[in-house]
C-alpha cells in the first residue's frame, strides 16, 4: 500500500525513523519528518470531508497509523496533535465505510486495518476517563464479518465462529474478546459519573452499582469465562509449515514456545478485562478475592512469556491492570522489571505507563485520578 501511496510511504518512513532514532537514542529527525508530513495532513482532510467516494484504505491505515506513531513516540510533529484527534478520525473514516459490520474477513487488508482499529479504539477507551468511548461494542461482535445465513462461496455460520475464538496475532487475543472489552468500556463509561469524583477523580468507595448495571456486568463476566476457555486455535499466521515440523529440534522448540506464549497473552487480556469489569464497573475493592485473583492468574501468565519476545511487548494492558492492584511488593519489583524491559523496545507508552504505576504503589489513589492522555497498550 505504501508503495502505491505517497501519503503512507512518508509516514511509515517518519514512523521508522522516529523509532530508530529511540532506539539509538539519538534525536529525531525533525527536518526530514517536516518534509515528509508537509501535505499529510490536508490531504488526510480532504479525503474525508471533501472527497465524494468512499474513504480508502490507504487513507484509513494513514489516520491508524498517525494514532499509533502519537501513542508511541508523543510530539513527533511541529504541531501537536493528541492520539485521540487521530482516533477520533479514524473512527469517522470506519463509520463512512460501513463500520466494521461491513468488513469479511476474506478482504484481508479491510479485516487488517479494522483489528488495528478495534485494539486501539478499544483499548484507548479502557484506558481513562479522558479517552473517549468506542464504537458501540455492537460494531464487534461476531456477527460483525459475518451474516447470519450463509450463500454459496461464503463461510458457514460454523467457521465463523471458530474464527471468532481464534486468537489473532495482531490482538494477541481472540476477535470475541475485543467485543468484550468494548462492553466493558461501555459500561465503565456509564459508571464513572457517579463512582468518580470529578473533581479530584477520587474512587467514591462507598458507591454501589444499581441493580441493571450489576446484571450486565454479571453477563459479561460469563462472557469473558467461556471466551477465554472455548480458544480453538492459534493464528493461522503462526502456524508452523511442514518443513517447519521436519526442521530441527531448535525450530520445534521456538515453535512451542511461540504456541505458549500466544495463549498466555490471550489469557491475559481476558483477566485484565476482568479486573476493570470488577473494579469499574462494580467497585470491587483492590483486595477483594475476586481482583486478587485476577492478578495472580496475569502474573502466571507472564512467567509463560520470554523476556524479550514479541509477545512480551503485547502486554502492556494486562500488565498495568495487574500492576495497580498489586499488594506484593515481590510481585510489584519483578513487574517493574519487565516493564523496564518493554521500554527498551522504543515504545514511550510503556515508560508512560510505568510512572502512573509508581504513584499508584507510592499513593495508594486509584489509577484513573492520576493519568492524563496516557494509552495502556
Amino acid at each position: 500500500m505504501a508503495v502505491r501511496d505517497d501519503n503512507l510511504l512518508h509516514l511509515l518512513l517518519t514512523f521508522s525513523a522516529s523509532h530508530r532514532a529511540r532506539l539509538l537514542n539519538h534525536p529525531e529527525p525533525a527536518n526530514r519528518i517536516a518534509t515528509w508530513v508537509r501535505d499529510l495532513f490536508p490531504r488526510l482532510r480532504r479525503a474525508l470531508y471533501d472527497s465524494t467516494g468512499p474513504v480508502s484504505n490507504s487513507s484509513l491505515a494513514t489516520a491508524i497509523m498517525l494514532a499509533s506513531l502519537e501513542i508511541i513516540s508523543p510530539n513527533t510533529f511541529e504541531v501537536p496533535i493528541s492520539w485521540q484527534d487521530h482516533l477520533a478520525m479514524a473512527r469517522q473514516m470506519v463509520i463512512s465505510r460501513g463500520g466494521p459490520k461491513s468488513i469479511h474477513r476474506k478482504d484481508k487488508v479491510g479485516y487488517f486495518l479494522s483489528t488495528w482499529f478495534a485494539y486501539l479504539d478499544v483499548l484507548g477507551s479502557l484506558s481513562g476517563s479522558k479517552a473517549d468511548k468506542p464504537l458501540a461494542s455492537s460494531y464487534w461482535a461476531s456477527s460483525s464479518s459475518s451474516s447470519s445465513s450463509s450463500s454459496p462461496g461464503t463461510d458457514t455460520p460454523t467457521q465463523h465462529l471458530q474464527d471468532d475464538f481464534q486468537i489473532d496475532c495482531l490482538l494477541g487475543f481472540t476477535s470475541h474478546c475485543i467485543a468484550i472489552l468494548a462492553r466493558i468500556a461501555e459500561l465503565a463509561k456509564e459508571c464513572e459519573p457517579s463512582r468518580l469524583d470529578p473533581l479530584t477523580g477520587t474512587v467514591r468507595t462507598h458507591w454501589q452499582p444499581p441493580p441493571s448495571v450489576i446484571d450486565r456486568a454479571m453477563l459479561i463476566r460469563a462472557d469473558l469465562q467461556r471466551s477465554r476457555d472455548c480458544v480453538y486455535k492459534a493464528c493461522d499466521h503462526r502456524s508452523p509449515s511442514p518443513q517447519h515440523h521436519a526442521s530441527s529440534a531448535g525450530a520445534s522448540g521456538e515453535s512451542a514456545w511461540d504456541s505458549l506464549e500466544i495463549y498466555a497473552t490471550n489469557e491475559a487480556f481476558h483477566w485484565a478485562g476482568l479486573i476493570h469489569l470488577y473494579r469499574r464497573c462494580l467497585n470491587l475493592p483492590s483486595h477483594s478475592p475476586e481482583v486478587q485473583t485476577c492478578v495472580r492468574e496475569i502474573v502466571g501468565a507472564l512467567y509463560k512469556v520470554r523476556r524479550g519476545s514479541t509477545a512480551e511487548a503485547c502486554l502492556l494492558f494486562p500488565m498495568f491492570a495487574a500492576g495497580c492492584e498489586m499488594e506484593n511488593e515481590r510481585d510489584r519489583e519483578r513487574l517493574r522489571a519487565r516493564l523496564r524491559g518493554v521500554e527498551g523496545f522504543g515504545m514511550m507508552q510503556v515508560g508512560r505507563a510505568r510512572r502512573v504505576l509508581e504513584r499508584v504503589w507510592g499513593t495508594g489513589r486509584a489509577w484513573e485520578g492520576l493519568v492524563g492522555d496516557e494509552f495502556f497498550g
